[in-house]
């Protein structure tokens, strides 16, 4: 179940996950508590989702009436496993599991820090607890060092991915780049997701080499981001990049606009796991992605990728050798499309199956 709908890296592993249990021997009853693009998503993937009202923490009743209506679709599905995406779902999730007398999983996205919310999803029991990266591992047993912990990634649906492949063209033509080099950053926009360090980067580069372009990809989609995306375009005409950056807004095709680049940079600071850096490895382009979170362990350094310091000359410098060096570039596209084997979809429901197993017999 998930508490969000919206097109996030954590909505985006749930459905893979649907997707693949079926084949691990699991039958997913999807449950979200307000529409949007996760519901149509599942709608699409023959896993249609029960629409249940959304809970809101200062107001008692709902949550508790949120609760409720969670434990009787688990009566009336007879559910035997309660699997919460990410921790506000838990809140609800786990409650409602322990009400119905079923184990509670919680799918961890994030890299847990001690707030108000995380206290709260820590206070509700739980069989296991999985997370997408060691970093998240580590952060979470500080805040329940006694729940079984486990640490499983997202997956994409590499297959689904690679038939992307030359989309990007079009895109490329539209924007007259045909026969430009073109590196760029596709994520929602967000402080920690880095454009800004990009942007930085991108003015050092642009001054060098008029082949040189840019992309942002990526919009506002969660609703907290305030006027991020209106300071990084005045960052960008500050910097002087002018129509040599395009700001694209948030896609619906992220692959073909990850087709589109030439390098793919990923800029963010502290990443969970970053579903956009597996998907562009599918494509068999070339990574620059900052030296923190979970790059680390989905982009081997100098084999499927380049990790560097979170700093603009760091990253300019790296992005530099990939435009520089054709064999560099050609054997980066090669180890990154072997690299992202590890992270199909397909992995994903076996381990959550076996997780399941293990939370039944505990």
């Amino acid at each position: 179940m998930s508490a969000s709908s919206r097109p996030g890296g954590a909505e985006r592993a749930l459905l893979g996950l649907a997707r693949s249990l079926p084949a691990a021997g699991v039958t997913p009853v999807a449950v979200v508590l307000e529409d949007g693009p996760l519901a149509d998503w599942l709608d699409d993937a023959g896993v249609p989702p029960l629409r249940l009202p959304a809970h809101r923490f200062r107001r008692l009743d709902r949550s508790l009436a949120t609760v409720l209506a969670l434990r009787r679709a688990v009566r009336e599905h007879g559910a035997d496993v309660v699997l919460s995406n990410q921790s506000k779902t838990h809140v609800a999730g786990g409650a409602a599991a322990l009400l119905a007398g079923v184990p509670a999983v919680w799918w961890q996205h994030g890299v847990p820090q001690p707030s108000r919310i995380e206290r709260a999803a820590a206070a509700v029991p739980a069989a296991a607890i999985a997370c997408v990266s060691e970093d998240g591992v580590a952060a979470q047993r500080r805040l329940t060092p006694r729940r079984r912990l486990e640490r499983i990634p997202g997956g994409v649906p590499l297959g689904e991915v690679r038939a992307a492949a030359g989309r990007g063209a079009a895109i490329r033509e539209r924007l007259g780049w045909s026969d430009r080099v073109v590196a760029g950053v596709v994520a929602r926009l967000e402080p920690w997701k880095g454009q800004e360090l990009f942007l930085r980067a991108a003015a050092e580069l642009a001054r060098e080499d008029d082949r040189l372009r840019f992309a942002v990809v990526g919009g506002a989609v969660l609703g907290w981001e305030g006027d991020y995306p209106q300071r990084l375009e005045a960052l960008a005409a500050e910097l002087g990049l002018g129509d040599r950056v395009h700001f694209a807004g948030h896609q619906e095709d992220a692959w073909a606009w990850l087709d589109a680049l030439d390098v793919v940079v990923a800029p963010s600071l502290g990443e969970p796991f970053g579903l956009t850096v597996v998907e562009a490895m599918a494509l068999g382009k070339p990574v620059v992605a900052t030296d923190s979170g979970g790059h680390r362990e989905t982009v081997e350094d100098a084999v499927s990728g380049l990790l560097v310091a979170p700093e603009p000359d760091a990253l300019a410098a790296a992005i530099r050798r990939v435009v520089a060096e054709p064999e560099l570039a050609a054997s980066l596209a090669a180890g990154a499309r072997e690299r992202a084997e590890l992270f199909d979809e397909s992995r994903t429901g076996p381990a959550f199956a076996a997780l399941f197993a293990a939370a039944l017999e505990s």
